[in-house]
């Protein structure tokens, strides 16, 4: 009889505590997943009754945990991020010390938009090392945080949405749903922070160039346009890069779309100092 390694072991012991852990709490219910495609288990909320506010659950344990400057090491593989970039439900990592029974916990999607607010796609490299707050626990996130993420009460959800709503209108080719996307923008920037509205700009530039020459493309290009002439004073100047650049040129569209940043914002686009920037970038 095959025996198993000492790693599945270990997550297997792992994975038992955590059930517990989280079953043991009032308002939450623990469901096991047997098919590990990536996700182990299943949190799902029951303050309120069972009304399918779940949490997607991703365990990583060992004996040991590196700490520094009151963080916890975290090494995440590459496919744990297609997944959770891919995936409706909000995907949690939980790294646990078996050693200590202590785990922490790191809100997939809300860290995946953080590296994309600084210029990280995360499609460079099989793994990617973050550090977790020493107090970002779990039993602390079952009593707060997380029930907020489960109920989808927080920013990063908003802009989760909207970004699918903006993928939504392109792909369906949908005037009517492009119009209502730039409307519902407008209505919630009030409340989005700039990196935010960073966000879903750059990802309407790197829609654009992905489809540019298709009908979805000239869909794309006029939602960016929308956003820029809207909200440029709000852009930074990555937003502008990824707005223009496309591979080791310059896009078409985006050097249409800089023409109305600097006539509509031009204090905005004069604070970024653009030409000595892309010499220095040694840009196009």
């Amino acid at each position: 009889m095959a025996k198993r390694a000492l790693s599945q072991k270990l997550g297997a012991r792992g994975h038992r505590w955590m059930m517990s852990k989280i079953e043991d709490h009032d308002d939450w219910l623990a469901r096991s997943l047997d098919e590990d495609f990536g996700i182990d288990a299943e949190a799902e909320l029951t303050e309120d009754g069972v009304f399918g506010q779940i949490l997607k659950l991703q365990f990583k344990t060992s004996t040991h945990v590196e700490r520094k400057t009151g963080k916890i090491k975290v090494t995440i593989e590459r496919k744990y991020l297609d997944y959770a970039k891919e995936c409706r439900y909000p995907v949690i990592f939980v790294c646990i010390d078996i050693t200590t029974r202590k785990a922490w916990y790191l809100w997939l999607q809300k860290w995946i938009l953080e590296e994309r607010s600084n210029r990280n796609r995360l499609d460079s490299q099989e793994s990617f090392v973050c550090w977790i707050p020493e107090d970002q626990t779990i039993e602390k996130g079952l009593d707060g945080e997380l029930k907020d993420i489960a109920t989808w009460r927080s920013e990063t959800q908003l802009t989760l949405c909207l970004l699918d709503t903006l993928r939504a209108a392109t792909a369906t080719y949908d005037q009517d749903l492009i119009t209502r996307f730039i409307g519902l923008v407008g209505e919630v920037a009030p409340d989005l922070a700039d990196t935010s509205l960073d966000i879903i700009a750059r990802e309407a530039a790197y829609l654009g160039q992905r489809l540019r020459g298709t009908a979805e493309g000239v869909v794309i290009s006029e939602v960016l346009f929308e956003l820029v002439r809207r909200f440029g004073g709000r852009l930074s100047i990555y937003s502008v890069r990824e707005i223009v650049q496309r591979d080791d040129t310059n896009s078409r569209i985006g050097l249409i779309a800089l023409g109305v940043l600097y006539d509509d914002f031009p204090d905005n686009l004069r604070s970024f100092g653009l030409p000595q920037y892309f010499i220095d970038e040694e840009l196009p």
